[in-house]
């Protein structure tokens, strides 16, 4: 991981809360709220290490948290969770094809939410399990499945404009042996 991905990571999350705050309509025309910051996490633990893990959970945890009624650090622990866990599995997951990046968004975006729940359920915020929470679960983890490979491709394509590629192996050694001789 280099330092441009980094600051592009960490300026997506800043993008994605603000995106999540400032366009209402979505949640009101939808029922539920699109977040990206889970996406954004699946491609961070398939393509980085555990730092860029830390650094976008504790970025877009405290971010995402300071916009909505949840304590500070809340969802922090749910996207560090979720990192964590694809981190670890992340070779087992075949990362450059569509269909394993939209199960791990959806994935990723369903367990999110679930262990903020999860978190609440332990403090002095319970929330009330209903039908129309569950149907916004599902929801917001489908919107997130089909994100999921929009930010890999969009990643790609950044990386193409800002770093250097890799140069073709070519046919001859520069260390090779030419041997000369008389006709």
């Amino acid at each position: 991981m280099n330092r441009l991905e980094t600051i592009f990571i960490l300026c997506a999350a800043w993008l994605a809360v603000a995106f999540e705050i400032s366009f209402p309509a979505f949640r009101q025309l939808l029922g539920f709220q699109i977040s990206l910051l889970p996406p954004l996490m699946v491609y961070v633990a398939l393509s980085n290490s555990l730092p860029g893990i830390v650094l976008l959970s504790l970025i877009g945890g405290v971010a995402s948290d300071a916009f909505s009624a949840n304590p500070i650090g809340i969802s922090t622990l749910a996207l560090a969770g979720t990192g964590m866990l694809l981190h670890h599995n992340r070779d087992l997951v075949l990362r450059d094809q569509a269909y394993a990046q939209v199960a791990m968004g959806l994935l990723a975006t369903a367990l999110t939410p679930a262990l903020v729940v999860l978190a609440l359920m332990n403090t002095q915020h319970p929330v009330l399990l209903t039908w129309r929470l569950f149907g916004q679960w599902l929801g917001a983890a489908l919107a997130g499945g089909i994100c999921t490979p929009f930010i890999f491709r969009f990643f790609a394509l950044l990386n193409r404009w800002f770093s250097y590629q890799a140069l073709p192996e070519s046919h001859f050694r520069d260390t090779r042996q030419i041997k000369r001789t008389r006709i």
